[in-house]
């Protein structure tokens, strides 16, 4: 797929939905509280993004349009034509791009999370981040990262997840975790957001500092008819610390447009 090995799962029929997880994260992982009810209704594609799970760790750089280009190969591969995504952090700036570049064959998009730039603090955090997990592997900044990404609420409230959060991190391979923290510091979409004509939710956790409700909200207003949803008591990892919630939120936007 667009010249490496990418793993792939399917499940459900109807209109195709394809998830697209973020950094760190696995497609069976991050949406495992969403897919049995996904594939009820769509035929539901979640993938591993290239440098993460089951797929193959190509040699970097690699960039947000990279990335993009990589899903537009999987949705031909698979000819799914004209197709809804839901993504989650990095995911979503990559579906945010595909449907920038590709809006007439987007039927609907659902941002959870989803930055459209970073501010220069966060991206010095990534560049280090990355040499970190090069020189000392991800055990080093799992535990940090899962404990800023996620609520203190989840984090004392459900133990078991968050312990299940910062093993899934570590599992991670350092290179290919390296290069995409660097994609993210090279990201810089906001311009290309009113090429957007796709239906487009955008959902952020009160708590999230990867993409802040402010910012979300305006990244929203920046597409033409987007939507905003917040979900209160809720970090960045909304599919895990949320999932009925959101279910609430985006289930009917995806299910009247795709």
């Amino acid at each position: 797929m667009n010249g490496h090995t990418a793993h792939v799962e399917e499940s459900g029929s109807g209109p195709p939905v394809v998830l697209v997880h973020g950094l760190g994260g696995t497609g069976a992982d991050i949406w495992k509280h969403q897919i049995p009810g996904l594939a009820a209704e769509f035929r539901v594609v979640s993938y591993d993004l290239r440098g993460s799970g089951e797929s193959e760790v190509s040699p970097g750089p690699y960039s947000i349009g990279l990335l993009c280009d990589d899903l537009r190969a999987l949705v031909d591969a698979l000819n799914l034509g004209r197709v809804a995504f839901v993504a989650h952090s990095m995911g979503g700036s990559i579906a945010l791009t595909y449907a920038a570049r590709y809006s007439g064959d987007v039927s609907a998009l659902v941002g959870i999370g989803a930055p459209a730039e970073l501010p220069d603090q966060a991206r010095e955090g990534l560049e280090t981040r990355a040499r970190t997990v090069e020189a000392e592997g991800m055990a080093a900044v799992a535990e940090t990262v899962a404990t800023n990404g996620v609520s203190p609420t989840f984090r004392e409230g459900d133990p078991q997840g968050f312990s299940e959060f910062i093993a899934m991190l570590e599992a991670n391979d350092p290179l290919g975790y390296a290069a995409q923290c660097r994609a993210l510091v090279g990201l810089g979409i906001v311009n290309q957001l009113a090429e957007i004509r796709a239906p487009a939710l955008l959902i952020s956790g009160d708590r999230d500092g990867v993409s802040p409700p402010l910012v979300t909200e305006a990244n929203a207003g920046r597409i033409r008819g987007g939507e905003f949803t917040i979900v209160e008591d809720c970090g960045h990892l909304l599919t895990w610390e949320k999932p009925a919630e959101l279910a609430e939120a985006a289930w009917p936007f995806l299910r009247e447009h795709a």
